[in-house]
């Protein structure tokens, strides 16, 4: 996988994210709504379950904050990529581009 298309995942799940959350306010419909939205944007990405995902990388977190919020969003998108789609970056370059694009 390129960057570019790494880029373009984190550019649509962000985009995803963002739309659902300033319209309802709930960032885990918002979460999984993007996890939705997401599978037809990469085949690995098919057979997800978001809530499965989401109970799995959310245990023992504290979600009080907007800053952890978007920690936390950043590392699910950070995750579908890194463990599903298989990129060859680093988590931390993964998390450096998506962190500054989502809006928590």
């Amino acid at each position: 996988m390129t960057a570019i298309n790494e880029s373009n995942l984190i550019h649509n799940m962000s985009q995803a994210y963002n739309t659902h959350f300033s319209k309802n306010a709930n960032a885990g419909e918002a979460l999984v709504h993007m996890m939705q939205i997401s599978k037809i944007d990469h085949p690995n990405l098919r057979n997800i379950n978001p809530n499965e995902i989401l109970v799995s990388l959310s245990r023992g977190m504290n979600l009080s904050t907007r800053e952890k919020l978007q920690t936390f969003t950043s590392e699910v998108i950070v995750y579908l990529i890194k463990d599903v789609v298989g990129s060859k970056l680093t988590q931390t370059e993964l998390m450096a581009m998506t962190k500054p694009k989502i809006r928590a």
